[in-house]
């Protein structure tokens, strides 16, 4: 029988729980007799086949060094340190991966490696230097520790001492000592998850005292209390977007899973409404396929390690989960051993033939999402994003929305900036991608929206109407302009007759004294021509027009953020298309958006 409140156990309660000789993985304890049934599961194939291109390089251990590391504290460059770093623990994962599953000339390149990662003078990446333990050091444990679990005695007696040696040095001791003083031990966002869940499954393969052990598991469970409280919101919403969902819940959910095996069921992690609806959350904010909204650093492309997914959905009852690996989506791995073994068990390679979209709405996140077809059956997607402007990886984009046809975001949120020592610091919001001129939302007055709690917006209707959908957030708060008095925006979009598919943006703006310029804006990835009141938006697959429907004499103006997406290293170059409205007390914009 599960405990009703698995975090405020005791170190003692899960000493006593944990006490039974049931494996942490039984699927893999299933499994250890007889590989051969494994090596011809599907998930091993799959597996297999897509760690065989990076087999080449995999001897050839990449090179984590000084100069590389300072690059950060220098110009705030992360990629030169970071990429050797993951590159290398990306080639442990594929070569244990692919010894356990029979290839035994790779022992020396697993020990290899293993070797040298506890040569690295830290594990601790330079963005995160003033921390005694961050997200990949904590990672770092848990690969190291499951290598050994997965090959065990493959891997000789002196490499294996070495690697006990170095997490307890690097990791369980500064846990225990400086726990209470590490930002993330009970913050709310990913961190909490990444480090509290990777950090206690690390010491259930490692620490042979079963004392110290479930101290380190009841120190890491009442962090994940907060993580749970305070990381989502009351409807399951996470404000760090769905990227960060995924990522925060990982180790979380495999750790979940090695105190439910190993207690018989007793220790629970995963069996409350709580997670229920945090499990709901990501396929609320689908656009189709790998796509999905992009609010805060959150990347238009998302892919989910399927095994996680399928637990998850398995221990919550979830359903929509399974939208997330729904075809045309492409389930994949990452460099974590921890993520590929646990594709490989529980994850049978089915996938839905495509994700079921309907209507979404996250009251406590400020996100709706309305969905359509046009009379000739394109999906046609409107998500739209109240919210504040101090959510975990903010960005200042209150009012920001996205209109996805047919698989691909003609109007979108741009999502992350370049991950620099800048871009988190005091200057983020210099940063386009971070500031609200890099969002299709107004400029007021000249002012950009505030970054803050204070400056916020508030989701206020939402209608499901036979023929037309709306949804209504005010965002006047938004703005540190005190002679605004109110601001709307309104989003409709027709489901049905000759219009099904088109979608009217209507703002409407109050001021109380000195009214100022108003300029609206519509942000695309996609190639652009304008023509006074008209702008067509061409995608890869349709084309989109916009036409200004009032103020009458209002025209378009396109201005490509060149330069500012070569510094982010963007791949294409964002467009931020324009309309001045004059001066009035009283101001009403309204466009109207249909795919042509």
């Amino acid at each position: 029988m599960a405990e009703s409140d698995p975090f405020s156990l005791t170190a003692g309660e899960i000493k006593d729980l944990l006490s039974n000789t049931r494996p942490y993985i039984p699927e893999l304890a299933q499994t250890s007799t007889d590989s051969s049934t494994l090596r011809q599961a599907w998930a091993s194939r799959f597996a297999l086949d897509s760690t065989k291109p990076l087999m080449e390089s995999v001897r050839q251990i990449p090179i984590t060094g000084y100069t590389a590391y300072r690059r950060f504290r220098r110009d705030g460059d992360r990629r030169q340190y970071e990429t050797p770093y993951f590159a290398k623990r990306e080639n442990l994962s594929y070569a244990a991966l692919q010894l356990f599953l029979g290839q035994d000339d790779l022992k020396d390149v697993v020990q290899d490696i293993i070797w040298n990662i506890c040569e690295e003078s830290t594990w601790v990446l330079p963005a995160h230097e003033a921390w005694p333990i961050d997200l990949f050091s904590a990672e770092t444990a848990l690969l190291l520790a499951e290598t050994l679990a997965l090959l065990g005695s493959a891997i000789d007696e002196e490499v294996r001492h070495r690697v006990r040696a170095e997490v307890d040095q690097r990791v369980f001791e500064p846990f225990f000592r400086y726990h209470q003083s590490l930002g993330w031990y009970k913050g709310g966002n990913n961190w909490n998850g990444v480090c509290n869940s990777s950090v206690a499954a690390a010491f259930l393969w490692l620490e042979p005292d079963p004392v110290r052990m479930a101290h380190a598991v009841a120190l890491a469970l009442a962090g994940l209390r907060v993580f749970l409280d305070t990381a989502f919101e009351k409807d399951g919403s996470s404000t760090e977007g769905v990227a960060y969902w995924h990522y925060g819940l990982m180790n979380y959910v495999v750790l979940s899973e090695m105190l439910l095996a190993r207690s018989n069921g007793a220790i629970d992690l995963l069996g409350s409404d709580k997670m229920r609806k945090i499990a709901a959350y990501p396929a609320k904010m689908q656009l189709s396929g790998s796509t999905f909204a992009s609010f805060s650093d959150c990347h238009e492309t998302v892919t989910f390690n399927p095994g996680i997914i399928a637990r998850l959905s398995l221990r919550t009852g979830e359903q929509s989960l399974w939208n997330l690996i729904a075809r045309p989506a492409t389930p994949t791995s990452d460099w974590r051993l921890t993520m590929m073994l646990r594709n490989l068990l529980w994850w049978d390679g089915a996938q839905p033939g495509a994700a079921e979209l309907d209507d979404a709405h996250l009251p406590e996140a400020g996100i709706a999402r309305l969905v359509a077809s046009t009379s000739d059956g394109l999906l046609i997607v409107v998500a739209v994003k109240a919210g504040h402007n101090a959510e975990n990886h903010n960005q200042n984009d209150v009012g920001s929305f996205i209109v996805h046809v047919d698989g691909e975001n003609l109007l979108t949120d741009p999502g992350p900036g370049l991950y620099s020592r800048q871009y988190f610091s005091e200057q983020r919001y210099e940063n386009v991608f971070a500031n609200s001129y890099g969002h299709s939302v107004p400029r007021i007055a000249g002012r950009l929206q505030g970054a803050g709690v204070e400056f916020a917006g508030r989701l206020q209707s939402l209608n499901a109407l036979q023929q037309l959908k709306s949804v209504a957030i005010t965002f006047a708060h938004a703005y540190p302009v005190n002679e605004l008095k109110s601001a709307r925006r309104v989003l409709k979009l027709a489901t049905t007759g000759e219009h099904a598919g088109a979608i009217w943006l209507q703002d409407d703006f109050e001021f109380t004294q000195n009214p100022n310029t108003i300029e609206e804006a519509f942000v695309t990835w996609c190639e652009v021509d304008c023509a006074a009141s008209t702008a067509v938006i061409h995608g890869a697959r349709h084309d989109c027009r916009l036409s200004i429907e009032s103020p009458a004499d209002a025209s378009f103006s396109l201005e490509p953020l060149a330069e500012q997406s070569r510094a982010n290293a963007m791949e294409k170059v964002l467009k931020r298309l324009s309309i001045i409205l004059a001066p009035a007390m009283l101001v009403k914009a309204r466009v109207r958006i249909e795919v042509i």
